[in-house]
């Protein structure tokens, strides 16, 4: 069940009911989603993440600035949008309430548009050897 696309899906059948999970669904559709996103975030920065000379990888918010540089200022604040708005709700507050179902449904779309090459920019690595 790792398959981006399977991901989004089960995303989004958590999010019109189709799956019933009741008031865990919309974070847990974003739990998905984030997972989705992670994946192709780790993608698009294989070509360059693994010729990084030290011990550590990369960050994700380093991943997301190289992301915007290589790939288009567009296509990197759409992914800025979608990290920060998924990590939002998939960390629990007790102050917060939570994420609603149209505020995930529109991550899950910004995320399935970066991962289908649908947004502003082609999903691909542009790096060539």
């Amino acid at each position: 069940m790792t398959d981006r696309v399977e991901l989004l899906s089960y995303a989004e059948q958590v999010l019109d009911g189709t799956v019933r999970l009741g008031v865990r669904g919309p974070r847990t559709a974003a739990l998905l989603a984030r997972c989705a996103f992670e994946d192709w975030l780790d993608e698009m920065s294989a070509p360059w993440a693994t010729q990084a000379e030290t011990d550590r990888p990369p960050t994700t918010s380093s991943k997301l600035v190289a992301l915007g540089a290589l790939h288009g200022n567009e296509l990197g604040e759409q992914a800025k949008t979608a990290w920060n708005g998924l990590s939002r709700a998939v960390h629990h507050h007790a102050y917060e309430l939570q994420p609603s179902v149209t505020e995930v449904r529109y991550l899950v779309r910004l995320v399935r548009d970066a991962c289908t090459g649908s947004g502003p920019e082609p999903a691909g690595p542009i790096l060539k050897d």
